[in-house]
């Protein structure tokens, strides 16, 4: 995947403070449901339009020619931001009821199969309709269980995701302090599954 260095753009853009939503209240409003259905857009970013006065910002250099976007590529600060927007705005009043969404993640929660066919189909209906397209290679639909911006999700509730876990557990003791704040951070991730954590992990966290 090609990104583009864009540091110069960047600062001469002023930050879109469009909130992201909080990911512990979305996996929290995704859990505990019967039927799940993952969701991932086709090269995302791509799918959103630059303005035509604002391509030739978007120019880089090859050895043949010099090119611009026409589509919001990876690398603009901004980008997650106008992502948001554009999710909240094709699904609305949809978010927080039958699907969550973290710029291109999303779950289509449901009760019981009926239900979940009928939220599917709004889903669908909502993403036709602003032409927006659908990665099926990494779509996962009417599961009972998946990974959820890092959590697993289960009609049960919330699950540390096993694959953090693991990498915790083979993880070599660290012998410097990157390797010191790598394990801060693997951590921190796994927090709201670790009793006390704040208070057994301050020896690792103050360095």
């Amino acid at each position: 995947r090609m990104c583009t260095d864009y540091t110069d753009l960047n600062k001469a853009c002023p930050k879109d403070a469009y909130p992201l939503l909080n990911i512990d209240r979305l996996v929290d409003g995704a859990a505990g449901h019967k039927f799940l259905t993952f969701l991932d857009a086709y090269s995302g970013y791509n799918q959103i339009r630059i303005h035509p006065r604002d391509e030739e910002k978007m120019a880089f250099v090859t050895e043949s020619a010099n090119y611009c976007y026409q589509v919001m590529s990876f690398g603009l600060k901004n980008a997650g931001a106008t992502y948001q927007r554009l999710m909240d705005k094709i699904f609305g009043n949809q978010i927080g009821k039958n699907i969550e969404v973290y710029v291109d993640d999303m779950v289509v929660k449901s009760a019981d199969t009926p239900s979940h066919v009928t939220d599917l189909a709004e889903v669908f209906h909502a993403l036709r309709k602003h032409q927006m397209r659908l990665n099926h290679d990494k779509c996962v639909f009417g599961v009972s269980s998946g990974k959820f911006l890092g959590f697993m999700l289960s009609s049960r509730g919330i699950e540390a995701n096993p694959d953090k876990c693991q990498a915790i557990i083979d993880m070599r003791s660290p012998t410097n302090l990157k390797e010191v704040q790598k394990l801060a951070g693997q951590l921190t991730a796994l927090s709201r599954f670790l009793t006390c954590m704040a208070e057994t992990s301050r020896p690792i966290l103050s360095l």
